[in-house]
């Protein structure tokens, strides 16, 4: 049972020092007409993004057989493709992040003018110019948009985004391997509280600090440009290498 928690938190605490999330959320909350409204909504979008990825997570877990029973058989061959999938994408993200590191790649930041937008970006405001434009926060929008793209935004960062979309199915996969219904709320709890605190940051700050954001913003990203992608690297190294492990320690026999 401790196995399931650590590996819980693990990833709710790569989600937390992922900078993209807090980064986004600070620059949304530094909206000069509705600051405070734009920190709400992105809170709850992430909210409503962090619970779709683990509920896709959930899905896979229980479409792949992987039951919550104590006496359940796990050695399926589905479920064993599907732990092995989860842990080489950790393992990629983890390396991608360690890679980063190393070459101080700087945080994506949409405000600056340097900012070069990346390939899948490029190719939906291709596709759906009129709606990436409403979403750029650089974009002067009436009032109800601005809110609506901060919600927008914060659902993509923590639902969508190829960063934290595998770590939350990872954390919804795991979760269902907990048996005891107590026990499985309390590491929902966990996860959740952990993993949605650079979402929800923006709303406290703007709310206790209004018209912080923009200068924890530069102050968090020269923190998190040198120490935060070897943290979630390292995170998510180890529990990828954890998930394999268990992943070939599940493998079907071959008879």
């Amino acid at each position: 049972m401790s196995s399931h928690f650590v590996v819980l938190a693990t990833l709710a605490l790569a989600i937390l020092f992922s900078p993209e999330t807090l980064v986004l959320g600070l620059v949304l909350s530094s909206d000069k007409k509705v600051p405070r409204e734009a920190a709400y909504a992105f809170a709850i979008g992430a909210v409503l993004g962090i619970t779709f990825a683990t509920s896709i997570g959930l899905w896979i877990a229980h479409a792949s057989g992987v039951v919550s029973a104590p006496h359940a058989d796990h050695t399926s061959w589905p479920g064993f493709v599907v732990r092995i999938v989860i842990a080489g994408a950790l393992l990629v993200i983890g390396l991608y992040r360690a890679m980063n590191a190393i070459r101080h790649k700087p945080i994506p930041d949409v405000t600056k003018a340097d900012h070069h937008p990346g390939r899948l970006r490029t190719s939906l405001s291709q596709h759906f110019p009129k709606l990436m434009h409403s979403l750029d926060p650089k974009t002067d929008l009436p009032v109800r948009q601005r809110i609506t793209r901060a919600a927008l935004a914060g659902f993509a960062i923590c639902g969508l985004h190829p960063k934290v979309f595998p770590i939350a199915i990872a954390a919804g996969h795991q979760i269902l391997q907990i048996s005891d219904h107590a026990e499985r709320t309390l590491g929902i709890v966990v996860f959740a509280v952990i993993s949605l605190v650079p979402a929800l940051a923006p709303a406290v700050i703007e709310t206790v600090r209004p018209g912080a954001s923009a200068r924890i913003k530069d102050a968090y990203e020269r923190i998190m440009k040198e120490h935060g992608r070897w943290i979630t690297a390292a995170l998510l190294l180890g529990v990828g290498a954890f998930l394999a492990h268990e992943a070939f320690m599940h493998m079907p026999r071959m008879r």
